[in-house]
């Protein structure tokens, strides 16, 4: 699963909806205060928004120098009367089997409930069905407005799209009770039943969940009034203008881990004469919460599973002390990535970790990172007295039982491979305490985003080439979904590491890779060029072909800077 698109509109220094295209390996280029910084912060404000349900944050799950300062600060010139939009776009391609799915985490609807239904593959596994309706894509889009009368920000409306067309959203004004489910999209091909060859009666084009609910909206015809005085449900005779109420605390966005609360109720079928191809719709509301909750909770998931290092990184102290508990908002600051060399009891991080580290064909740093256990002796204690007044023969075995009783502590140290000494983080240039929390945050089994500002700072030009190779590693792409894969949004402003990129690009495509090299293919890597104009900031793609070479020109002369100096 990976995130492939971002589309935002009013939000910092966005005015008009702009989409960008994610890529296995992304590197956003530009200018300083340009607003590359913006992406990142959108995705951390929609975490906020979905899995803390905090519509107007300013200090964040992801930590470090983030403070986003509240929808007043994000919205574009804040200006309270924009609506802020976020939409994510995810690929499900790559999956190897349904652990995802069903998509809310329960049961399955591939009995006999709308067994007819395309969608039914995407809620479980069905032989019958497998070459009809298997989900590629699927996307969130979340719309936040500023509501004057409480002074504060909800949830206006979200956007279900699966396979790259709508299929579905909630609307709501400010306010409890006042969500509906609305916008279905009939004519969906996963809303559409299979035609078996021999029921050649089935048409293609029918619905069984528009049936489903023209059914509905018969049975509770007598209670249209008072449901839609109570701001409960509107149905349509023909079911195609059809809005259900939706149970939220406030705004559009419902409780992502309980089923959705519809204000409808599955109706007894038994009640009505209707055609044979009518389905059964006793499953109406579990199948409406997997169709809209389903990609919704598959968003959240994606950027719980994020990973944020900021621009500085922090830099262990000699009294510096492993955390126990994981935190993701150490990672900002890179604590997390030491905490979590420290937790490495087996070793298997570390090792690696040091492969990128001392192989001259990758980093190349000189150094090596080594977990010191220390035993620590109390004073005063026992085992102190017996040193202070000289020990003899006979205290061995006394001095050996105190010895196992000692507490014991482990740091994460750095070994010089020149010198062949232990030295501390801080005893050696702050570039290398730079690089390590990005290349463990690279190499460690997490899947989903890692977004990194600033890789190369305080690194030099030989290591981040090198950074090129360890994010192509890391990106996973080379073995499809055999691998632990993330998708990488890269803010910065090397061109070395970009040059790697391309030169590996070339190498693949000449079959000339060096032994150990990764490949990397045009169609895995984005580079954005960002910059800032009267209308606000605009992203640019910039088109890399086969060879390695940009078909599309750098904006402004960047990186001519070179050329100047050299020539």
């Amino acid at each position: 699963m990976r995130l492939t698109a971002i589309e935002l509109e009013n939000f910092k220094g966005i005015g008009s909806r702009q989409r960008i295209a994610l890529k296995p390996v992304t590197l956003l280029f530009g200018p300083n205060s340009a607003g590359k910084s913006t992406v990142l912060q959108a995705l951390h404000y929609l975490r906020e928004v979905l899995e803390r349900r905090n519509i107007n944050p300013d200090v964040t799950i992801a930590g470090g120098l983030t403070d986003l300062g509240g929808f007043q600060a994000v919205v574009h010139n804040h200006d309270l009367g924009r609506p802020v939009w976020i939409k994510l776009e995810i690929d499900l391609g790559d999956e190897p089997g349904p652990a995802e799915l069903p998509l809310n985490g329960g049961g399955s609807l591939a009995a006999a409930i709308f067994e007819e239904l395309q969608l039914r593959y995407l809620l479980g596994e069905s032989e019958r069905h497998k070459d009809y309706a298997i989900v590629q894509q699927a996307a969130l889009g979340v719309e936040v407005c500023w509501s004057e009368q409480e002074r504060s920000p909800y949830v206006s409306r979200i956007n279900i799209e699966l396979n790259g067309q709508a299929i579905a959203g909630i609307v709501s004004q400010a306010g409890e009770g006042r969500a509906q489910l609305t916008d279905f999209n009939f004519g969906h091909p996963l809303l559409l039943a299979v035609a078996e060859p021999d029921d050649d009666h089935i048409s293609k084009t029918w619905s069984p969940l528009e049936d489903a609910l023209r059914l509905l909206s018969r049975e509770v015809a007598g209670d249209i009034k008072r449901a839609t005085d109570e701001g409960h449900a509107l149905f349509s005779p023909l079911a195609s203008e059809l809005r259900v109420g939706v149970m939220t605390k406030s705004g559009a966005l419902p409780d992502l881990d309980r089923e959705m609360e519809l204000a409808v109720r599955d109706p007894d079928t038994k009640k009505f004469e209707y055609e044979e191809r009518t389905p059964r719709v006793l499953g109406l509301r579990a199948l409406l919460d997997e169709m809209i909750l389903g990609p919704a909770r598959l968003v959240r998931n994606c950027l719980v599973k994020s990973t944020y290092i900021g621009p500085l990184r922090e830099v262990p102290s000699r009294s510096y002390r492993p955390q126990i508990s994981p935190d993701d908002a150490r990672w900002a600051n890179g604590l997390a990535a030491w905490d979590l060399l420290n937790a490495d009891r087996v070793g298997r991080l570390v090792t690696e970790v040091n492969s990128w580290l001392a192989d001259e064909k990758r980093l190349n740093t000189g150094y090596q990172v080594e977990r010191v256990e220390y035993r620590e002796v109390p004073v005063p204690s026992r085992l102190s007295q017996l040193f202070e007044r000289g020990v003899d023969d006979d205290d061995l075995p006394e001095l050996e039982e105190l010895y196992r009783g000692l507490q014991s502590r482990t740091e994460i140290a750095l070994r010089d491979s020149d010198r062949g000494i232990i030295v501390s983080p801080s005893d050696i240039g702050v570039g290398i305490s730079q690089l390590i929390p990005v290349v463990v945050a690279a190499l460690r089994q997490q899947e989903g985003i890692l977004a990194i500002e600033q890789p190369e700072l305080h690194v030099h030009p030989a290591i981040q080439v090198g950074l090129g190779d360890l994010f192509i590693r890391a990106a996973g792409i080379e073995q499809g979904g055999l691998r632990i894969e993330k998708t990488l949004l890269i803010e910065t402003h090397s061109e070395h590491l970009m040059l790697r990129l391309l030169r590996r690009i070339r190498e693949t495509t000449d079959s000339e890779l060096p032994p150990g090299s990764d490949p990397l293919l045009p169609e895995n890597l984005s580079v954005i060029y960002v910059e800032s104009d009267e209308q606000g900031v605009q992203f640019r793609a910039l088109r890399v072909d086969k060879e390695g070479e940009f078909i599309d020109r750098w904006p402004k002369g960047f990186f001519e800077e070179r050329a100047e100096e050299l020539f």
